[in-house]
């Protein structure tokens, strides 16, 4: 799967300004790193959908003991009446090289680190309009830890999604994703 690397968005991440203009070496390593990381990333999607049923508790992806805990989540889902689940990860490989670049090239490191960051949301955004074209009407995505929605759910949505298996995403003991380049979320379906 091959996925653009949008330089503006990479520029965000590293903090720059729309409309600035990187020097000569500074943009030479941007497109070294774009060509790099398209070499070694392994992006990988994964999603299931499922009706939403109320709960006492909160909100309930039908068929599951799965219980969307928060107002927030609560209230992003409003007036959906199905949830997609998805998870997405670059690939190990990303990680790899970001540690191995942190020992050359720290420079290199931080804007190869941006590049992955860009990579992991447009990659998602190929999910989304996946998702779209399917049903027209969704929200935008909801990740564990976004406001009153606990981290702990990554759990939930990487079994839901049978991740580990599918495309290698994992936890670690404190619910941060393995790849670390990795996305969970929720996203609604009117």
């Amino acid at each position: 799967m091959e996925i653009n690397i949008d330089k503006n968005e990479v520029l965000n991440y590293l903090g720059k300004k729309q409309g600035m203009i990187l020097d000569a070496a500074t943009s030479a390593i941007l497109d070294e790193c774009i060509r790099e990381i398209g070499a070694i990333a392994a992006p990988k999607t994964t999603y299931r959908i499922f009706e939403l049923e109320n709960d006492e508790n909160g909100l309930r992806l039908a068929g599951t003991d799965v219980i969307l805990l928060g107002r927030n989540i609560a209230s992003h889902l409003v007036g959906c009446s199905k949830c997609a689940v998805m998870s997405a990860t670059l690939g190990i490989g990303i990680d790899r090289e970001i540690s191995r670049l942190r020992f050359s090239s720290v420079t290199k490191s931080v804007i190869f680190d941006a590049c992955a960051s860009a990579m992991i949301e447009a990659l998602c955004d190929t999910c989304d309009a996946e998702l779209k074209e399917k049903y027209h009407k969704i929200t935008s995505r909801f990740s564990p830890g976004y406001g009153d929605l606990p981290i702990e759910t990554q759990r939930n949505i990487l079994a839901l999604t049978d991740a580990p298996r599918r495309i290698g995403l994992t936890l670690t003991d404190s619910f941060m994703l393995t790849p670390v380049k990795s996305v969970t979320a929720f996203i609604g379906i009117e």
